[in-house]
C-alpha cells in the first residue's frame, strides 16, 4: 500500500488520540445524551476490526486513544480517518498528540509538532486557539494563547496571523491530558443513524434513491432497503449484483444493512395485460408501496424514503406524486423534492454512488409505458383501474419468496 506525502505528514507525530466533536447533537438539550450514547455506540460499531484503544466522552467530544507505535502506524490511521469521516453525527475530528498539562511541555510539544508539520507544507503564519474543559487549569485560553503563542513566534519561523492564518493549532486542556491538534477532517454532521428509527427505502438503480437514503441517514434513520426487480434483467446477475453494490457503499453511512429483492415479473404481467399504457407507471409504484409496506410492518419501520424530486420526471409531478403516495400507509418522505438534478449528482458523487448508479440498468417503472405517460392523474380513475388487478394473490405468492440479503460494510 502506498503512502502519500499527506497520509505521511498525518502520521510522522505519532498521534496518540482522535478528538471528535459533534454540532447538532449539543442542542438537544434534555435529549443531549441520548444522542450522545447512540454516537459513542455507532463509533465503536464502526470501527470494529480497526486497531484503537480506549473510547470515551469528555465534556462536548469523544476522545478515541490510538496507538501508532508499531510498523502499521503509517496505515492504520489513515482508516480510522476513513471509517470516521462518514458516521452521521460528527461534525468533525482531528488526530491530536497529547501531553501533561504543564504550560513549559505544552509549549515544547507544540513547537515539536509545527517543526514536523512544516516538513511537508509550505505554511506562513499561525494562530492559537485554546479551550479548557478542565476550567481549573491554573492559565486562562487567553493565556494559554498568549504563551503558546509567543514561544512557537520564538522557536519557528511561522508569524502570528489571528484573523486568516495559514494554520489554525488547537491546545485543548482536557480533564486529564492537553491535547494538540490541528488539520481539520470534515465529518458528515447531522444527528446519529438509528436515533430516528427505521424507514424502508425504495431503492432503484439509478443516481437519486441512493443520495435520498444517505440524506435520511444523516437525520438519524435506519435504511431497511427494498429494490423492486425488472423481469427483462432477470436473467443477468449484473442487475442485482448493481443494487448490492450501491447498498454496500451505502453501508459506509449506516453500517450493515438488509437488502430485500421483490420479483415485479407477476405484477408487470397482471398490469400490462389490464392497465391503459399511460398509467401503467403510476399503478407500478402504487402497488410498490404496498409491498414496501408489508416489508415496512416486519422490519418495525416507520416510513418510506424516495428519490422524489418535483417535476423532475413525469411520474414526479404533483398529480402523480399526490395519486402515487395515496397508496402507502406510512408517512413518506422524499428528501430530494426541492433538488435539481445537478444537485443531486452532487450529492451522488460526493458519497461514491454515482458511478455504480450510471451503469446501465432498466428499473420496473420504465418498463412497457407509454411514449407520453400520464402527468396528471386523477386518483378516483386509478383506484377504478386497480379494482381490475388481482393484486392480493399475487402479493402473497411473491411476499413468501423473499427474504433479506445482509450487506456487510
Amino acid at each position: 500500500m502506498s503512502i502519500s506525502v499527506k497520509d505521511y505528514k498525518l502520521n510522522i507525530f505519532m498521534y496518540s488520540h482522535i478528538i471528535i466533536h459533534y454540532d447538532e447533537i449539543i442542542l438537544k438539550g434534555g435529549n443531549r445524551s441520548f444522542f450522545e450514547r447512540a454516537l459513542l455506540a455507532n463509533i465503536k460499531e464502526f470501527l470494529s476490526g480497526a486497531e484503537y484503544g480506549k473510547i470515551s466522552k469528555e465534556g462536548g467530544k469523544i476522545i478515541i486513544e490510538i496507538n501508532s507505535e508499531d510498523e502499521q502506524a503509517l496505515v492504520r490511521p489513515r482508516n480510522l480517518r476513513e471509517i470516521l469521516k462518514n458516521i452521521p453525527g460528527i461534525s468533525n475530528f482531528y488526530f491530536a498528540v497529547s501531553v501533561d498539562k504543564d504550560m513549559n511541555k505544552i509549549n515544547k510539544k507544540t513547537v515539536e509538532v509545527l517543526k514536523n508539520y512544516l516538513q511537508t507544507e509550505n505554511k506562513k503564519t499561525f494562530k492559537i486557539e485554546a479551550r479548557r474543559s478542565d476550567k481549573k487549569f491554573e492559565l486562562k485560553s487567553p493565556e494559554i494563547n498568549a504563551k503558546a503563542g509567543e514561544y512557537a513566534l520564538n522557536n519557528t519561523k511561522l508569524k502570528v496571523d489571528v484573523h486568516h492564518p495559514d494554520l489554525e493549532i488547537v491546545i485543548d486542556i482536557g480533564n486529564e491530558k492537553c491535547f494538540i491538534y490541528f488539520e481539520k477532517i470534515k465529518g458528515v454532521g447531522g444527528l446519529p443513524v438509528g436515533t430516528a428509527g427505521n424507514l424502508v427505502s425504495l431503492i432503484s438503480g439509478g443516481i437519486d434513491s441512493p443520495a435520498a437514503s444517505f440524506m435520511m441517514n444523516k437525520r438519524g434513520a435506519k435504511n431497511i432497503f427494498v429494490h423492486f426487480k425488472n423481469k427483462t434483467i432477470s436473467g443477468s446477475a449484473g442487475g442485482q449484483d448493481k443494487i448490492e453494490s450501491l447498498v454496500k457503499e451505502l453501508c459506509k453511512f449506516q453500517g450493515r444493512s438488509k437488502l430485500y429483492i421483490v420479483p415485479f415479473e407477476e405484477f408487470q404481467k397482471e398490469i400490462i395485460a389490464k392497465i391503459p399504457a399511460k398509467n401503467r407507471m403510476i399503478i407500478y409504484r402504487r402497488i410498490m408501496f404496498r409491498l414496501a409496506g408489508m416489508i415496512a410492518k416486519k422490519e418495525n419501520a416507520k416510513g418510506f424514503v424516495t428519490g422524489d424530486s418535483l417535476s423532475q420526471v413525469a411520474s414526479q409531478t404533483i398529480d402523480n406524486i399526490t395519486a402515487i403516495y395515496n397508496a402507502a400507509n406510512l408517512p413518506i418522505f422524499p428528501p430530494l423534492i426541492g433538488m435539481n438534478k445537478q444537485e443531486i449528482v452532487d450529492i451522488a458523487s460526493k458519497i461514491g454512488t454515482y458511478e455504480i448508479s450510471i451503469l446501465p440498468y432498466q428499473d420496473c417503472c420504465s418498463f412497457l409505458i407509454a411514449k407520453h405517460p400520464e402527468t396528471k392523474a386523477k386518483l378516483e380513475e386509478i383506484i377504478n383501474q386497480e379494482k381490475n388487478l388481482e393484486i392480493d394473490r399475487i402479493t402473497k405468492e411473491v411476499l413468501e419468496k423473499i427474504k433479506p440479503k445482509n450487506i456487510g460494510m
